[in-house]
């Protein structure tokens, strides 16, 4: 059975990945750039609390 949510997932998963040709290093400092025009940030490891630490 395939599961159609999944691979919608996937297939936008594929089209980021490819945008960045595969490079994760692009795909971070795509992610900065766009974090730093917004003025929002996209990742905050720093608001993790200790429960979330110890659940990983």
């Amino acid at each position: 059975m395939k599961d159609e949510i999944i691979q919608e997932l996937w297939k936008a998963k594929d089209a980021i990945s490819a945008r960045h040709q595969h490079d994760v290093k692009r795909l971070v400092d795509d992610l900065r750039a766009a974090e730093k025009s917004s003025g929002y940030r996209v990742v905050d490891l720093h608001t993790r609390t200790e429960s979330d630490s110890q659940t990983r």
